[in-house]
């Protein structure tokens, strides 16, 4: 599965999607985010079929790091029709941050 890196301009599109986007931000220098690259990746196939994937790199999008606020990377962001549900950072085990997302999209929903 590729993940789609989305360019500055495009931080519209997230607004667009009707369904759920997770998007990741990170650099290529990051180690923290070299080693979230894969568990994001993995978590992406399992929800392909239910949720938007994307990714967003700072040294490209500096633009949307500003707007948004982003200090840490991997930085891990929810939406849901356009809106941000939450943010998580730094590094994680692949079950906490699929459940946190999970978590994030779907509040009322128990067993993750």
């Amino acid at each position: 599965m590729n993940i789609p890196i989305i360019t500055p301009n495009a931080l519209n599109e997230i607004s667009r999607e009707s369904g759920p986007v997770v998007v990741e931000i990170f650099a290529d220098w990051c180690p923290k985010c070299a080693m979230m690259s894969d568990i994001f990746l993995r978590i992406a196939a399992r929800h392909q079929h239910d949720i938007i994937f994307k990714k967003v790199n700072i040294e490209i999008s500096k633009k949307i790091v500003d707007e948004l606020g982003i200090e840490i990377v991997p930085t891990f962001i929810v939406y849901q029709k356009g809106k941000i549900l939450g943010y998580t950072s730094g590094v994680l085990s692949e079950d906490v941050l699929e459940q946190r997302i999970l978590e994030l999209l779907y509040p009322n929903k128990t067993g993750y």
